[in-house]
């Protein structure tokens, strides 16, 4: 009786195509950023002209403020060197002083402070996938689609999936050791925080654990030449605890975050006002972080010092057990627990679109991590199996963030 492997393959067959595919593997990692690399060089950055010359970061339909063409200039090549000499306070006392400059002309200007404002809601009913594709994907607009995923929700409280799923793992933070780490779930259930802050895991890890959330559903959302696809790579958020906060950051894919227990309040800044978010110029140039410390309310601790954030226009929004969160790639925002836990599963997705953050694309591609990130994933892929795909979240960088 003749037996075939898990994809109909005879096994002989089977065995020959999984050593071509673990021997392509890293030459196809390499390959994509290259050719990524090369696309951004030719047509984003202008040879990184266009990024130097061009006062606007991104290609959003926000309106610009009055930040001064030389200011961002500065600011552009201050956090340049930072990232080049791995000194995250040089030219501290230069950046002061061209922020008051930023801060002067706002003022005169007549810019507001702490404008917020919505975005765009819908029910899962009144919005289908070409139109949240044409309207939403494509230019890169946030949304909220309310009720997207139904059902008995409670099957997604922290407890049942560690019962359903007791040998998945997770990342950790062990307050013991001090230092992340990998635990399964039935144990972090057990240790119910006495020990263990769970942070995410990987859903690509076992296809039931992915099946459970229903992600295929979301592939009609975003086509690739007119073709469902697949997100880049999938993480279970768990974030734990009342009012657990993250620190303002962005990422440089777009997110699809389906609000799975609990609620949690987020806030949204676009890429457009990134000079006003002080982004830092430490990470992996996977994501960026604020360099201030927020209060509840998402405003800085220290407001005398990073005074530029009122200026900045924002969007809060409240999602709950079956919402999802649509943002481009780039988009500040911060999140805090409303209930004891706030689990979600957030997915990143690839897709042609407008240019979100050109700057802190350049950024990118002269990171080393980006380089090692960019193959990990791509081999990854290209075996058919999650090894290297922890190193695309790095961290549960919406629950904590470690620098």
């Amino acid at each position: 009786m003749r037996t075939t492997g898990i994809d109909g393959r005879e096994p002989i067959a089977q065995a020959n195509w999984d050593r071509v595919r673990h021997a392509a593997a890293i030459p196809c990692g390499v390959g994509a950023a290259a050719m990524y690399t090369l696309w951004q060089l030719a047509v984003e950055q202008k040879g990184f002209a266009h990024t130097l010359l061009v006062e606007r970061v991104s290609g959003s339909s926000v309106p610009p403020l009055p930040l001064g063409y030389a200011n961002v200039l500065q600011l552009k090549l201050i956090m340049l060197w930072r990232q080049l000499s791995s000194d995250p306070g040089a030219l501290g006392a230069r950046q002061s002083r061209v922020q008051r400059s930023i801060r002067d002309r706002l003022e005169a200007a007549g810019v507001g402070h702490g404008a917020i404002g919505g975005i765009a809601e819908y029910q899962a009913d009144d919005l289908d996938p070409r139109r949240f594709y044409r309207e939403h994907a494509r230019k890169g607009v946030p949304c909220v689609i309310r009720g997207f995923a139904g059902g008995d929700l409670s099957r997604y409280r922290f407890a049942a999936l560690a019962e359903r799923f007791p040998d998945a793992v997770a990342q950790a933070v062990d307050t013991v050791d001090e230092q992340i780490t990998t635990v399964r779930l039935q144990e972090l259930s057990e240790d119910a925080g006495a020990r263990y802050e769970p942070l995410q895991a990987l859903l690509e890890q076992d296809e039931r654990l992915r099946e459970c959330f229903d992600l295929d559903r979301v592939r009609p959302y975003f086509p690739i030449f007119g073709r469902p696809s697949s997100p880049i790579v999938s993480f279970l958020i768990l974030g734990m605890g009342k009012g657990l906060a993250a620190e303002f950051h962005c990422e440089e894919s777009p997110n699809w975050y389906l609000a799975v227990s609990g609620s949690k309040r987020w806030t949204l800044v676009d890429a457009e006002y990134s000079w006003l978010m002080y982004p830092a110029a430490l990470g992996d140039g996977m994501r960026r972080f604020s360099e201030f410390k927020p209060a509840d309310d998402g405003t800085p601790q220290d407001k005398e010092h990073f005074d530029l954030f009122d200026f900045a226009p924002r969007a809060e929004v409240e999602l709950h057990p079956g919402d999802v969160l649509f943002f481009p790639a780039w988009m500040w925002h911060k999140t805090v627990n409303v209930d004891d836990e706030g689990l979600g599963v957030t997915s990143r997705y690839t897709l042609p679109g407008p240019m979100t953050n050109r700057y802190f694309r350049a950024l990118q591609m002269i990171s080393p991590d980006f380089w090692r990130s960019t193959v990990q994933v791509v081999a990854g892929k290209v075996r058919g199996d999650s090894a290297g795909l922890e190193g695309a979240g790095g961290f549960n960088e919406q629950e904590l963030a470690l620098r």
